[in-house]
């Protein structure tokens, strides 16, 4: 049996501003001063902290302008105009974009059945005016809808990506509605496939045949690998826990974001971490300059406002 949904904000998390959203199924924590960052999502009937921490980088402000990578906390961050730095519309921007590492305001409010806490930044170089809110219901679903409006002059080529770090488990499984993927040259994945690219989920090389949903074995090295999908059945991508009973699940329109990005360090592959990276964008590749040029990146007009909606699931597959 689900009861009310409720929201508290007189919590903090090592010094910082902490609004917490749940139910008696899942609990919801974000640090809106750290990039409006969701820092926690736990699934209450498995007792089971579904986002990735990493446990060497302090819960604290990070400088605006920082190397992403050196301050990776963890959790779900929103990545906004770009990801690797980068000149766009005439100006660089920094690395993993310009909301992550700045203060974001926010309201909360209610409604029958449902809690919201609605968080608002406009970006201090594209002049962007984002707004993010998450409501919660009586149920297993977390809403996040966005809305971004170019309040600028000029027209702003961009890209936007959920960046969803989820904890791995020894049995957890994979999972993207992708046609086709590529295998990014970052790294050192558990395999290359002839001519880059492969279709979801098995990669064919070297004579062996992979599940890319399931672990690779890391018991002679570590695994990194990046993973862009360019096609996509429908908006969804996912990790499941089997023995926990738990998981989750991302959907959205595939129309609002065509693509999505699955970032990997199994075994300690990268910098000795386990984590697995949910990215679901708004296209591909890294730059956005050359995604404008190949059609595959987007143009946010001047003036212009985009919307739209991702549901996160927190439990067993619906799906």
């Amino acid at each position: 049996m689900s009861t009310d949904p409720h929201l508290s904000t007189e919590w903090s998390l090592a010094g910082q501003r902490t609004v917490i959203v749940e139910n008696s199924v899942i609990r919801v924590v974000v640090l809106p001063d750290l990039g409006g960052k969701v820092i926690g999502i736990v699934d209450k009937r498995a007792d089971c902290e579904l986002l990735w921490r990493n446990d060497r980088v302090p819960v604290r402000p990070a400088a605006f302008g920082s190397s992403y990578d050196d301050q990776f906390l963890g959790g779900w961050d929103e990545l906004y105009p770009n990801d690797m730095p980068e000149e766009l519309a005439g100006e660089p921007v920094p690395d993993h974009g310009e909301l992550w590492a700045v203060p974001w305001a926010w309201t909360t409010g209610s409604a029958p059945g449902a809690v919201w806490l609605e968080l608002t930044i406009r970006g201090a170089i594209s002049g962007t005016a984002v707004v993010k809110r998450l409501t919660l219901g009586t149920g297993s679903d977390l809403v996040v809808d966005y809305r971004i409006t170019n309040s600028g002059r000029v027209d702003q080529p961009f890209l936007w990506k959920s960046h969803v770090a989820v904890a791995l488990q020894p049995d957890t499984v994979v999972d993207m509605a992708a046609g086709d993927v590529l295998v990014h040259e970052f790294g050192n994945p558990r395999a290359r496939p002839a001519g880059g690219t492969f279709t979801w989920p098995w990669l064919a090389a070297d004579g062996v045949r992979h599940d890319l949903r399931t672990l690779p074995d890391t018991t002679r090295r570590g695994v990194s690998e990046f993973l862009i999908a360019t096609t996509l059945e429908r908006g969804f991508c996912e990790v499941r826990h089997p023995a926990a009973r738990t998981g989750l699940q991302l959907s959205w329109a595939v129309a609002d974001l065509p693509s999505c990005w699955l970032f990997a360090s199994y075994g300690g592959g990268w910098r000795g971490l386990d984590v697995l990276v949910l990215e679901p964008c708004t296209g591909y590749p890294l730059s956005v300059v050359e995604g404008i040029e190949a059609g595959t990146h987007q143009i946010l007009a001047a003036g212009q406002t985009r919307s739209w909606r991702l549901t996160a699931h927190i439990g067993p597959a619906t799906t």
